[in-house]
């Protein structure tokens, strides 16, 4: 079993103990990792930053959770995360053999490894999914699994929020999935419950619990997902105030309630929830990409406070003030401040053809984080704007290249 670090001792009965009394957080078969003899895997669905400490508050064992690299270069991050807690790095998008090595290791050991197979937050309570190289790292560590789900994290907090709501969060732990039943499943099997258990959905969750989450702005942050209006197919056009969603250019307006529904006030929105929506803007993402000429911004351009580039364990700022364009090609960095730099000389004009970024994820509600070539960046624009378009165009160009190589049409 984890040998739990001295901080962890000292954090959980205090630290802890607040953390979860003061987020109104109740367990439900906790018991159940106390009965299991390590080494175990601990996976769960991934919705609220402090997910990991939730957990970790709760259990009755220490838990070494698989955490994303770049918090490793952050200093005093890095120190209380590596050394405090023993995460281990994995940097997210990207294969990692070193990770799985390392996780390897303490299992090895007889430890208790904790990971969210989804790899990033949801952005609208649904399932992010993953592929079958969870399956398939489940099958070769031949450990115990256990499977947390976290009903209610993503509604005390959404991902695009800036503030917290009141409501009750429940970590339901799962019966273990032993070695001698995953042993017996073929990989599709074993990939199937996986997603099954872990693919939690708050949509469908709050249906059957119909439990409030109250907060006097509901909706404020949610431009950071919704980036196309459904009435009048303006990009970037969507604003929020309390719990009020309009769109600037043609002023259809919708209210969130306490049950995260949308209440028509203005124009003609049929959609119930955000999920709906975000379904719908995906949909119509993947058109765009289809039809639009490779010069045509597909988005009005947005603000960057902040460019990046990773340099060995460590992040070098490049600029602080930049405007950032997206085309189907490409997204491109223009520089304002155009100061002198041992990186980047007086270069004003940064591409990123996407041919050539071979990962890009999203760091917290603002930043991502995108490898082309070898080449770490990190890009983060002004608060308010929505940075998971790009990811999401990404995909949806990935997504293109796919369908021809194979010969199917989208």
């Amino acid at each position: 079993m984890s040998k739990t670090p001295l901080f962890i001792k000292i954090a959980r009965p205090t630290y802890g103990a607040y953390l979860l009394r003061r987020n109104h957080v109740e367990t439900v078969g906790m018991e159940l990792l106390s009965q299991l003899k390590g080494p175990f895997l601990v996976l769960g669905n991934h919705t609220h930053t402090l997910d990991a400490f939730f957990i970790s508050a709760a259990s009755p064992v220490h838990i070494r959770w698989v955490a994303g690299a770049y918090l490793f270069k952050l200093r005093f991050v890095k120190t209380m995360v590596s050394r405090w807690i023993g995460g281990i790095s994995k940097q997210q998008g990207r294969s990692d053999f070193q990770t799985i090595r390392d996780i390897s290791a303490a299992l090895k050991n007889g430890e208790v490894v904790g990971l969210f197979p989804e790899g990033t937050r949801t952005w609208d309570g649904e399932p992010v999914g993953f592929d079958e190289a969870t399956a398939k790292l489940v099958r070769m560590f031949k450990v115990p699994v256990v499977i947390v789900n976290l009903e209610g994290g993503y509604l005390l907090k959404p991902r695009w929020s800036d503030t917290s709501r009141k409501g009750t969060v429940t970590l339901r732990v799962l019966p273990p999935l032993m070695p001698e039943t995953i042993k017996t499943m073929k990989l599709a099997e074993l990939m199937a419950y996986l997603q099954q258990h872990i693919g939690f959905s708050h949509q469908e969750w709050q249906k059957k619990t119909h439990r409030p989450f109250k907060n006097k702005a509901k909706a404020k942050g949610l431009e950071r997902v919704l980036y196309i209006c459904p009435d009048c197919g303006a990009k970037s056009s969507i604003k929020t105030e309390k719990n009020l969603i309009t769109c600037t250019h043609c002023n259809m307006t919708v209210q969130l309630d306490e049950f995260e529904q949308f209440v028509s006030i203005k124009g003609n929105n049929t959609f119930k929830n955000l999920p709906q929506w975000h379904t719908w803007e995906i949909g119509q993402l993947h058109n765009l990409v289809l039809t639009a000429k490779k010069e045509t911004l597909l988005f009005p351009p947005d603000r960057g406070v902040l460019l990046q580039i990773g340099l060995g364990q460590t992040l070098v700022t490049l600029s602080k003030d930049f405007e950032v364009t997206l085309t189907k090609d490409a997204i491109t960095i223009h520089r304002q401040d155009r100061n002198d730099s041992k990186i980047m000389g007086n270069e004003e004009t940064i591409v990123f053809p996407f041919d050539n970024i071979q990962s890009m994820i999203i760091n917290a509600k603002s930043t991502i984080e995108l490898y082309r070539g070898e080449e770490l960046y990190r890009i983060r624009i002004e608060k308010g704007s929505s940075i998971l378009k790009y990811t999401e165009t990404y995909a949806a160009i990935k997504k293109q290249i796919q369908s021809l190589k194979s010969g199917v049409c989208t």
